[in-house]
């Protein structure tokens, strides 16, 4: 036995040393063992290290006296055959290789030596074969026979059974049974309201979402509740615009792609609001929505007394249902918020994203993939993602990076939360498809066809060559240098970013058309009118102001209003109007620059504006 006690020790040894490093510095361990950019890695990390702790715990006894504690003997051998099997079926699964596949072979190797060891020197009751497991079965169930018989342990029993099958289904019921998603039979309603599957961590409690604002009221921007945020709404629904309503265990709402690609447009201050789906959600300040998702939460007021009593005013639950919130739901909710605050911290050192820009890639790099933080700045414009189909094979995202539509979904989809597990592909499907036909808005005024005729000859000499569909330049890379934009964005994507994506191998989360570029996509530019404001940072607020040098350009101007300005082909930007609602963009500060694509600039006047009429056509 003194060989089993010295492997048993050393196998608990190195245990212990894996558990502490996985509690105490995740990342390190994930980087080690190539699994940085596992969905679940620090997750099963750390759950992974308390579980080695509380098994080196129960084994230690084993280690110093195995004939007296033999039954924790077994229990460490079958630990390390559980440990193997986990190693084994996480390379097949992550398709990892190196330190996890050496893992799992000494795992092996440990279960196999410390099994003959311990096979070889118990005594013969307590080794492993049928006639002992066989007199332990009937042993334990004389035992539990003769307890039974016994009133006392019959009742306690029974009322054991009772209550733990009574939390189960309280647990299942409340928490884990999924009714069907909606499904919508227009595709436009299923790109604005169906789910595309996000994670549990990354889905809002409805009665929450719903209350929330009424908590909190001062840490929102305006008096609109969520819409304060830009945030659209239809008539006739409750559920916003870009959220979809789902219920697995309990009723919550998560994002989905419309909610950054869908933007509104009125003709007039008192026109109605007309959505542009595939759009930009010009409006949208996505940072101040997390923001005050992080703040409402953590605040002294966000108690359970106080949710319940606002929920109460909308929705009758009954006690066992409000025990569960009151209990787990609300809880957990201010738990993940919390985590989350604390992965999305970076952004407090960046300058505000504002209305209807994010940040695409950073939070992949240091959320997903738990990258160090390069302190880069990747603050773009919402894209428009109309007119998919024709775009196929092209180099897009605004530097190029990409020319495949599903990875470029997929790898939104993760950004906000979507995992190989969660995502609903036949639902995924639906919106890939719906947005490759989804032709792009029409110009809603008349178009003067001579201006747009004298328009034409221009765009063929000053912009075809790099914005028409099928010329050689369009959907490939100008060099920043050439261009002469603002180049932070193009230096936030990193090739660190790439050979991450390209490690995955988690389907259908596959990236492997991911590149490096210098410089940004020539993009074509279909409903050029719509795309506004323009540059990959939405630093300039009209197409007249794209056809100006850029001493001419507006260095301050507010961005998120909807009413739209047919001289200048963009959203009105200044004023009282606008200033009360939008976000105001400064292009002095870092990322915001408005300097660049200068082309076009030298021409007249009068022909600036016959090539704006013609792109009211495009």
């Amino acid at each position: 036995m003194r060989r089993f006690q010295w492997v048993l020790w050393i196998s608990i040894a190195l245990s212990l040393v894996f558990a502490l490093w996985a509690l105490a510095v995740p990342s390190s361990l994930a980087a080690w063992l190539g699994a940085s950019t596992v969905v679940y890695t620090y997750l099963w990390l750390g759950n992974a290290g308390l579980l080695l702790i509380q098994i080196a715990l129960f084994t230690i006894p084993a280690s110093r006296e195995p004939l007296r504690y033999h039954t924790y003997a077994w229990l460490a051998v079958i630990s390390r055959v559980v440990s193997c099997l986990f190693w084994l079926l996480a390379v097949h699964r992550w398709s990892l290789s190196g330190w996890p596949a050496r893992i799992g072979f000494v795992q092996g190797l440990f279960a196999v030596a410390l099994f003959l060891f311990l096979q070889r020197g118990l005594p013969e009751p307590y080794r492993l074969s049928w006639a002992n497991l066989s007199r332990v079965v009937r042993g334990w169930g004389a035992a539990v026979a003769a307890a039974l018989r016994k009133p006392a342990v019959a009742v306690a029993t029974v009322i054991v059974v009772i209550l733990l099958g009574g939390v189960g289904w309280i647990l299942y019921t409340y928490l884990l049974r999924a009714e069907p998603d909606e499904v919508f039979k227009d595709p436009a309603e299923q790109f604005k309201y169906g789910a595309i599957g996000l994670s549990m961590a990354n889905r809002i409690p409805t009665y929450l979402f719903e209350v929330m604002p009424d908590i909190c009221p001062e840490m929102l921007p305006g008096k609109n509740g969520w819409a304060s945020f830009g945030i659209l709404y239809e008539p006739g629904h409750t559920v916003p615009v870009g959220f979809s309503q789902r219920h697995i265990g309990y009723p919550a709402v998560e994002p989905n792609c419309a909610l950054c690609h869908t933007g509104s447009v009125r003709t007039s201050e008192t026109g109605a609001q007309q959505l542009i789906l595939g759009g930009s959600a010009h409006e949208l300040d996505l940072e101040s929505f997390q923001w005050f998702l992080y703040k409402c939460s953590s605040d002294p007021r966000f108690t359970a007394d106080n949710v319940m009593a606002q929920i109460a005013k909308h929705h009758q639950l009954g006690w066992l249902e409000s025990q569960v919130y009151r209990q787990i739901i609300i809880p957990f909710a201010k738990s993940g918020l919390a985590q989350q605050q604390v992965g999305y911290s970076w952004q407090t050192s960046r300058p505000p994203q504002g209305r209807g820009r994010t940040d695409t890639f950073n939070p992949t790099k240091i959320t997903v993939f738990h990258m160090a933080d390069d302190h880069t700045i990747g603050t773009v414009d919402l894209p428009v993602i109309w007119n998919q189909r024709a775009r196929e094979g092209l180099y897009l995202h605004w530097d190029g990076n990409n020319n495949e539509i599903k990875e470029r979904n997929f790898a939104a989809a993760m950004a906000i939360g979507a995992t190989p597990d969660s995502v609903i592909i036949p639902n995924f499907n639906r919106v890939t498809d719906f947005v490759r036909g989804l032709p792009p808005p029409k110009y809603p005024n008349p178009i003067d066809p001579a201006k747009a005729q004298r328009g034409w000859a221009i765009y063929e000499s000053q912009c075809a060559a790099c914005h028409e569909f099928g010329t050689g330049k369009v959907g490939e890379v100008t060099e920043v240098g050439t261009i002469g934009t603002d180049r932070y964005r193009l230096d936030s994507f990193t090739q660190g970013l790439v050979d991450n994506l390209h490690s995955i191998r988690e389907a259908p989360f596959l990236f492997d058309a991911y590149r490096k570029t210098q410089g940004y996509a020539n993009l074509p530019i279909d409903g050029a009118w719509a795309r506004a404001p323009y540059l990959h940072n939405g630093s300039v607020p009209t197409l007249w102001d794209l056809l100006q040098p850029v001493e001419k350009r507006p260095k301050k101007f507010y961005k998120g209003y909807n009413v739209y300005d047919f001289d200048n082909l963009g959203f009105v930007h200044d004023g009282p109007q606008a200033q009360a609602v939008g976000f105001l963009l400064d292009t002095s500060v870092t990322g915001n620059s408005n300097a660049g694509h200068l082309y076009g600039t030298q021409l007249s006047d009068d022909q600036k504006r016959d090539l704006m009429e013609l792109l009211k056509t495009f």
